[in-house]
């Protein structure tokens, strides 16, 4: 973004709310070189980002980052030669690389989740080498380990020996001075890297030696003995030497670092960005904030339920959401309403939106919220004179305002505050109309805040234009912060006035003194805004009664829902009882033919019976499972039974996705029934045309099964056959008995039937 008003708007403090929550100055760095960008592709990137951060914030996922470590000034100084790294500092590089390690190791099994994060961590590496270098040579409490090299390790062995000779001298030396009373105290201490004995000054010529110090009182002289001077002196030699060996193991530890310095580099700028990423969805979480879409640059800015960044930071309870919609056909929004209304307030909640928006940090509105990007963010908000330079209020808004027109182009969003005051009104109101008529020209979307008349007038007849206000509350007179389309406000200030305490007399007064034409557009206005207030809250009541008819919808739903499982199960019972009956036929029968029925006819009787029993427990089954409609069964037009209804009707209209399907019964009525509770009726040709009115339902029987036949005046070689079809239509039905008739006759009949 080229130009943006960051201090008007305070962008500024947005920034400081996410240096607080970065890890690292790496983080806080990249922070503070945060800029807008109208770069669409990198701006959709950097809010997947984000977006994925924040989901997995929400799911508990902490990505490993909070020991980074600063390392940027270390490598900056080791890249130059002969540079080293003091011990303490590869410590810090050590555990800068471990953060790398583990930043890519937690991405890892993320790469569903978070796709964008685990591509930006692929590049990170660990460096094992010059870890296990760094660990080899420095201890964890930042000492150099004797085992660093060999040279170290004998120029330590011999710096003990020679420590050990000195001590053990000076040690001697005190238990004789002690007694003698000749120290003042019983230890021996180091000055300027010496070792030294405390002795009064008073007997100071009783231990021969350098002086190296004095106490403050003047009573105790710190003096070298000079039968350890050659140890110390050695003592000394060694040191140095230690010293010198110590810079050797640190120029090729720094060689080393210089080596991998691309990769290092690397790890640096992407852990920096995983801190701003971090800072930014843990901001956006603590926050409920989100992303607006990105509209083109044609398209309306759409804010919808927008609060103002900060007063949602800092008093949530206070702020209020802000519904607002720019379009590029009315690109001039003027807002009028109370002081105090929310004017203002408005103009910068727009303005830091867009900001933060295109800075990829994410904001306290609806996700159905749209915003396009912008080139600049031209803005005038706030008396800013400078009483040094000797400009005046007027002149001042002025200035910004001539800048804003030589710079104000297509891609440019405009926030103008109180545009045209701090000057005589009516030429106040020309200019400002001049303004907003120029900047109309330019196509670039503005919004500008006023009291002037004129304004609201130029708004309501040019063709760019558009008012909005906010109002008071009908019964307190309270602001309601709510923006208003297409409508122009009233400035209340007599209200305003008493309200802060003004005397009742001067409001009186100034009352009276209103024009009386001035106070009836007034009257009238105030009654438009109080009619739109009432309506709104009856649409406020609508919308509540339709959400309460949908949740009583969703209520019912799942009652037939019920209803329809309550007779499935049904259903299976008499299924279930129906089974019971045919186990009870089937060995009533056997019993019954046991006596005297032959082999054929009982095997014949048993398979009838089984195959009965095994449809039956396919229809079991089939009812147990989870019953699955075959929406291609059935089409529109189709002639369907619904017994839940009791009714039949016609099917209307499919929705296979759903498995429902849209019925007119037979009284007209539409209504919407699972496909799994319709029975298609099939009518029969002949019943159809002889035998039912039109438009009639018949069905068709499974077959009406005789309990009874008569085999009068029959022989036996006519009766049998009919006999065994019988007997099989009515095993077949699960007939629990029947009823054969024949005459007396010879009796052959009867002893055929019963063989």
């Amino acid at each position: 973004m080229q130009n943006f008003e960051e201090r008007m708007l305070e962008f500024g403090r947005i920034r400081e709310l996410l240096e607080l929550r970065c890890v690292s100055d790496l983080g806080r760095r990249r922070v503070a070189q945060l800029i807008p960008t109208s770069e669409r592709s990198t701006l959709q990137r950097n809010i997947q980002l984000v977006r994925e951060m924040m989901t997995l914030l929400e799911q508990r996922h902490e990505p490993p980052i909070h020991d980074l470590r600063d390392v940027e000034e270390h490598l900056k100084r080791v890249s130059r030669e002969r540079a080293i790294l003091e011990t303490t500092e590869l410590l810090d590089l050590r555990d800068f690389l471990e953060t790398a390690r583990r930043m890519r190791q937690f991405f890892t099994g993320l790469e569903t989740v978070a796709p964008n994060l685990y591509q930006l961590a692929q590049p990170l590496q660990h460096l094992p080498a010059l870890v296990r270098s760094i660990e080899e040579k420095v201890a964890p409490d930042s000492t150099m380990r004797d085992t660093a090299s060999e040279n170290l390790r004998v120029l330590r062995a011999e710096i003990f020996a020679c420590e050990h000779r000195i001590q053990t001298t000076l040690q001697r030396m005190i238990r004789e001075l002690m007694e003698s009373g000749d120290l003042q105290d019983d230890f021996y201490t180091l000055r300027n890297n010496r070792y030294v004995l405390p002795v009064k000054t008073s007997n100071r010529h009783r231990v021969p030696g350098l002086i190296h110090d004095s106490s403050n009182t003047g009573e105790t002289v710190f003096i070298e003995p000079y039968v350890i001077l050659d140890e110390s002196n050695r003592l000394s030699e060694l040191r140095v030497k230690e010293r010198e060996e110590i810079y050797r193991i640190l120029l090729r530890v720094a060689g080393h670092i210089r080596d991998e310095l691309p990769s290092l580099q690397t790890n640096l700028a992407i852990l920096a960005e995983f801190d701003l990423l971090y800072a930014k969805a843990r901001f956006g979480v603590a926050h409920g904030c989100t992303f607006p879409s990105l509209a083109e640059p044609d398209e309306p800015l759409r804010l919808i339920e927008a609060h103002h960044p900060l007063l949602r930071v800092a008093a949530p309870d206070v702020s209020r959401p802000l519904t607002l919609t720019l379009e590029r056909a009315n690109r001039v929004l003027v807002i009028t309403g109370p002081n105090a209304g929310g004017k203002t307030t408005a103009l910068k909640t727009v303005g830091l939106t867009v900001l933060m928006v295109q800075s990829a940090i994410p904001v306290p509105l609806n996700a159905r919220s749209r915003v396009p990007l912008f080139d600049q963010v031209l803005v005038d908000i706030g008396d800013e004179q400078s009483v040094l330079q000797g400009v005046s209020t007027f002149s001042a808004h002025m200035q910004r305002i001539a800048r804003i027109l030589e710079r104000a182009s297509l891609g440019s969003l405009v926030l103008l505050d109180e545009l045209g005051t701090a000057t005589d009104p009516g030429e106040g109101g020309a200019l400002a109309v001049a303004i907003l008529e120029a900047l109309a020209e330019r196509g670039c979307l503005t919004l500008v805040s006023t009291h002037l008349a004129a304004l609201k007038n130029w708004a309501a007849a040019h063709p760019a234009g558009r008012n909005a206000s906010f109002r008071l509350s009908e019964r307190d007179h309270r602001p309601t912060f709510q923006l208003i389309l297409d409508l122009p406000g009233i400035s209340e200030a007599l209200i305003i006035a008493e309200q802060v305490g003004l005397p009742r007399a001067i409001i009186e007064r100034a009352r009276a003194m209103r024009p009386a034409v001035e106070h009836d557009a007034t009257a009238l206005l105030v009654s438009i805004q109080h009619k739109e207030e009432r309506l709104s809250r009856e649409l406020a009541e609508i919308e509540k009664t339709r959400a309460e008819l949908e949740i009583l919808k969703s209520e019912l739903e799942t009652e037939r829902e019920a209803l329809a499982r309550e007779k499935r199960q049904l259903r299976l019972r008499m299924l279930e009882e129906k089974e019971r009956a045919i186990r009870e036929l089937k060995a009533k029968v056997e019993e019954l033919i046991a006596r005297q029925p032959t082999k054929r006819e009982l095997d014949e009787a048993r398979r009838e019976l089984d195959a009965e029993r095994k449809a039956t427990e396919g229809e079991l089954e089939r009812l147990k499972a989870t019953p699955r409609t075959n929406v291609a069964k059935f089409e529109i037009g189709m002639n369907v039974n619904i017994p839940q209804l009791n009714d039949e009707g016609t099917i209307e209209k499919l929705v296979p996705e759903k498995g429902k399907a849209q019925v007119r019964l037979r009284n007209g009525v539409v209504v919407t029934v699972p496909l799994d509770e319709l029975e298609h009726i099939v009518r029969s040709e002949q019943e159809t045309s002889h035998h039912a009115p039109q438009g009639a339902v018949v069905y068709l029987p499974k077959g009406n099964v005789a309990t009874s036949i008569d085999l009068h005046g029959k022989r036996v070689d006519e009766a049998l056959p009919l006999v065994e079809k019988f007997l099989d239509n009515a095993l077949a039905a699960g007939v629990p008995f029947v009823r054969i008739v024949h005459g007396q006759g010879t009796g052959a009949l009867r002893k055929a039937i019963h063989e």
